[in-house]
């Protein structure tokens, strides 16, 4: 080796020191300044461990200032060089001597590392391909977005997630009945609208009393860390003299806080988003004449937003203005009339009544025919003989009636009625006497209402209450008999339930979990988590009203109504903690109640006026707002019991005609779309296949243990993962304290407190950025030992990546993600479909000296192993370019054709996929190969 000052060298043992400069030179040694850390190194000259760094032609190189240039010419004097070129960024022609190159260069040419003797552990370039190959099938999945869901696999949940995430700026109402999965839905579609870069921005808007519920259902299903906007967070941010809504992706944030801060409302509306998310969306009243404050929060938000989800779960029937209004902000020229929009909707009422024979696998009569062909006479021909069709047939007529239906591609509704898996309820009543304490504070005939529905929360009683409601010794010998069952208690307040946890330690030993408002999030998640334990966790958990919001608990079955809420909502979600899909059991409902006061009667209007406590109750809202003043004046135990049987028969007339109505109303070709009945099975099976499979549990095994973190089995489906001392850089996510993680549903499902890991899952992703971003196997040098292969025979093993940039919302990745093509030659230059294991490092004496024998010929066969990948690249655009036009292209043919019949298809729907198929047409004819890594087998034995 040949030194001068001024020289750039790079250290072969201790490359992460960058380029090092030669500052001085004896007889013997040489010493290295390296600038981007400040160190120096000296070295005898016989035996320097250090790379000569040159460049050629062609390439781009960085000055120590930042700029950067394309080399055109070299030039030598006295041993230093000099690189003549044009800067990149303006285009002067300039002069770099390599002394000011950039003191940080790290070589990342798969061929100049190699030939410098830069080369890595064959293990890397194995993990490098994988990590392509890992990235290409998930990025081309047709379940990208849709197996990493901490979610059970229901299928309408599914079918309308996949409906509606795969649209390009999805508008939808989201109507299912309360328990059916309409925020289950939501996360599924903003978490696959994000994944496939439809959305990058979204706003979610919900009522104050759900902002945990949701920033915790985003985090526990999707891996979805939302940021809460309130007024604090948006005066701290608007310090900075900027949008604070435009600070972060993913917002969410309470209506009440934009409707009672118009300035933060406006900010909101001036954000850019590409998708608003709208929960409770029944409370945004509306009238022609005066629309309220919060209809025209929404309404602005939606009219600046592309895509628009409404959540709501009162029924049409129950207010078809509001209904109207719901769809008003999805599609504002399609619906602008509601006379107009109510005359429409009877001739769909009329088809679905028609309809429903079909539905139900049973012939159409005379009549029914005749109704079908008025609303779709071009359909005449094929309905004659319909009754005689098979059922592929009746399948495809029913697909084309869903398609031409009104408000089919805008509205998703699912009622419990069409809907299989639920549980039974089962009522256990407790009539308890009336202890003296209370009895005392009841003689005040001005009380509040509350205190009689909930005595122990009186400022006389609360600090001992516990000693003397026989409540108390009643749930004891309750948790007593159901032992071996896990009993869930909610009740109306954070301090009931804390005091009713001390009782049960100090009476019968009895260590309860308390979940309550009080609490961190973290503090909440642990104390689920300790709850849902089979073994080691806690029998029973008290919660607060803030247990019926957010937290399903279908692995218990027995429910204690420790009080009764006013509100039937309340009650609704009190039971719908457990009242789920995938319970395996009926769910026992515990009411322990006070004999002759207000609670009994609450519980008889519940029970025998709703059926609210055995049945699901989608009208108990509505007859207690057309109730409410009668109601709460017939609670009082002060007041005659005919009076509150009075109202107690009212009550139970008006919810009868309510569920008849409802009933009448329901739209079973809507319900039809909606289940994904006949469709979604295909997409189930998929998914199933996928949680199956053991490739991603395998791939990630080998990732994770090769990038330094430790893996430790804990049982037999979970996995503790900690960051270990090698680890080759931090990873995202991964604390000291290490993180448990499954690769089973089941698993993931029961257990709150541990990771579901998936191809979505954020850290998968992280773990391959580690290699993919890294020069971690760029180059490598290997030592086969095969005795069937001639001794000192070389191969050379090429990865390259076919790829092109473009914005997400086009999404390119679906048909061209970079996309690894391999390329074996031996050394003739011959084309092998050969692969390699049991490969050894080469030491770094030997393999200098073999690098240095066999340049010439490395060199000639990687031009040899660009002619056969761009063969391979072109046939590969051929592909992914038909894939595209045809997938893309059939689309927009089926919503060309369904706009001439169905006005809710939107122009700028049909715009966008025009734009994509041209655009990503030239995007894939212009895709670009790069040479990723390379590898260097020589066979020795």
């Amino acid at each position: 080796m040949s030194f001068a000052l001024g020289q750039r060298w790079i250290s072969q043992t201790e490359s992460e020191l960058g380029l090092g400069t030669v500052v001085e030179i004896t007889d013997r040694t040489l010493s290295l300044l390296f600038a981007a850390t400040g160190e120096q190194r000296t070295y005898t000259l016989a035996a320097a461990p250090l790379i000569r760094v040159t460049f050629g032609a062609g390439d781009k190189i960085s000055s120590h200032e930042g700029w950067h240039m394309l080399v055109e010419e070299i030039e030598e004097q006295d041993g230093q060089l000099t690189y003549q070129g044009h800067r990149l960024d303006n285009g002067l022609k300039v002069a770099l001597k390599e002394t000011f190159l950039d003191h940080h260069y790290v070589l990342d040419q798969p061929d100049q590392r190699l030939l410098n003797g830069q080369y890595d552990d064959p293990k890397w370039f194995d993990l490098r391909l994988g990590c392509l190959n890992q990235q290409f099938q998930h990025q081309t999945s047709a379940l990208l977005g849709m197996t990493g869901a901490r979610v059970d696999l229901i299928p309408h949940q599914l079918h309308i997630a996949s409906e509606v995430a795969h649209r390009y700026a999805p508008r939808v109402l989201l109507a299912d009945e309360v328990g059916l999965g309409k925020t289950i839905e939501a996360a599924l579609i903003i978490h696959q609208q994000l994944l496939t870069g439809r959305a990058s921005r979204v706003l979610i808007v919900v009522p104050d009393s759900l902002v945990h519920q949701w920033l915790v259902e985003m985090l526990r299903r999707v891996n979805l860390a939302f940021s809460i906007f309130d007024s604090s967070r948006c005066q701290a941010m608007q310090e900075e003299d900027s949008n604070p809504f435009e600070a972060e992706q993913l917002v969410l944030c309470s209506l009440d806080f934009l409707t009672d801060n118009p300035q933060y409302h406006k900010l909101a509306a001036s954000a850019p988003w590409d998708l608003l998310v709208v929960d409770e969306a029944h409370h945004l009243e509306w009238s022609e004449q005066a629309p309220s404050a919060a209809y025209q929060c929404i309404e602005e938000l939606a009219t600046v937003t592309r895509g628009v989800l409404l959540l709501t779960a009162t029924p049409d029937q129950l207010g078809h203005a509001s209904h109207f209004a719901r769809l008003r902000l999805l599609d504002p020229d399609r619906f602008y009339d509601y006379p107009a929009f109510l005359k429409e909707e009877q001739s769909y009422s009329k088809l679905a009544d028609a309809i429903s024979p079909l539905i139900e696998g049973q012939d159409l009569s005379t009549t029914q025919i005749t109704a079908i062909a008025e609303f779709a006479p071009e359909l005449t021909d094929s309905l004659k003989s319909l009754n005689q069709a098979g059922d592929q047939e009746k399948q495809r007529l029913l697909s084309e009636l869903i398609d031409r239906h009104g408000t089919g591609r805008l509205l998703f509704r699912n009622s419990r009625a069409g809907i299989k898996g639920f549980p039974k309820r089962r009522l256990h009543s407790y009539p308890l006497p009336l202890p003296d304490c209370y009895a005392s504070l009841f003689e005040n005939s001005e009380l509040d209402l509350q205190y009689y529905l909930t005595p122990e929360r009186h400022p006389s009683v609360q600090e001992n209450w516990a000693q003397h409601d026989p409540r108390v010794n009643w749930f004891i010998e309750l948790l007593q008999q159901h032992k071996h069952d896990k009993v869930l208690v909610i009740c109306a307040s954070a301090g009931t339930a804390m005091q009713l946890s001390d009782a049960l330690r100090t009476k019968a030993g009895i260590h309860a979990g308390v979940f309550h408002e009080g609490l961190t999030l973290v503090e909440r998640d642990k104390m689920a988590a300790f709850f849902a334990q089979s073994e080691q966790g806690t029998q029973t958990l008290l919660c607060s009203e803030i247990g019926s919001e957010g937290r399903n608990f279908q692995f218990a079955h027995h429910l204690v109504l420790f009080d009764l809420p006013l509100l039937p909502d309340l009650l609704e979600q009190r039971i719908g903690r457990l009242d789920r899909i995938g319970q395996q059991q009926d769910v026992q409902l515990h009411l322990p109640y006070f004999t002759d006061s207000a609670q009994q009667r609450l519980m008889h209007w519940y029970h025998q006026s709703l059926n609210a406590f055995e049945q699901t109750c989608a009208v108990g809202s509505t007859v207690f707002e057309q109730t409410e003043k009668e109601l709460i004046a017939a609670l009082h135990p002060h007041t005659d019991i005919s009076q509150f049987e009075q109202v107690l028969a009212q009550s139970q007339q008006l919810s009868q005609q309510l569920k008849q109505d409802l009933e009448a109303g329901r739209d079973k070709l809507l319900e039809l779309n909606s289940s994904g009945r006949g469709s979604v099975e295909p997409l189930l099976q998929a998914i199933r296949d996928s949680d199956d499979s053991a490739r991603l549990e395998h791939f990630m095994g080998q990732l994770l243990d090769a990038i330094g973190v430790i893996q430790e089995d804990k049982d037999e489906s979970r996995y503790i993962l900690r960051p270990g001392d090698t680890m080759v850089n931090q990873l995202p996510g991964l604390e000291e304290d290490g993180l448990t993680i499954t690769y089973e549903r089941a698993a993931a499902l029961a257990m709150e407190d541990v990771q579901f890991f998936s191809s979505d899952h954020p850290m998968v992703r992280h773990a391959m950025d580690v290699v993919l971003t890294d020069t971690l196997g760029k180059s490598s040098l290997a030592l086969m030992q095969d005795k069937s292969v001639a001794n000192g025979a070389y191969f050379i093993e090429c990865l390259f990546v076919l790829s092109n940039n473009a914005s997400r919302d086009l999404q390119l990745h679906r048909y061209l993600p970079p996309t690894p093509i391999r390329v074996c030659l031996d050394a003739k230059g011959a084309l092998l479909d050969a692969t390699f294991s049991q490969l050894k490092p080469l030491n770094s004496k030997i393999g200098g000296q073999l690098l240095k024998a066999l340049e010439k010929q490395i060199q000639d066969t990687l031009r040899q192993a660009h002619k056969f990948a761009g063969k391979l690249a072109r046939e590969c655009r051929h592909t992914c370019l038909n894939k595209m036009q045809t997938q893309l292209g059939q689309e927009l043919d089926r919503l060309l054709e369904l706009k001439k019949i169905n006005p809710s298809i939107r122009d700028e729907e049909i715009q966008h996929l025009a734009r994509q198929i041209h655009q990503l047409g030239e995007l894939i004819n212009d895709s670009r190969l790069q040479l990723e890594a390379i590898r260097l087998v020589v066979n020795s034995h």
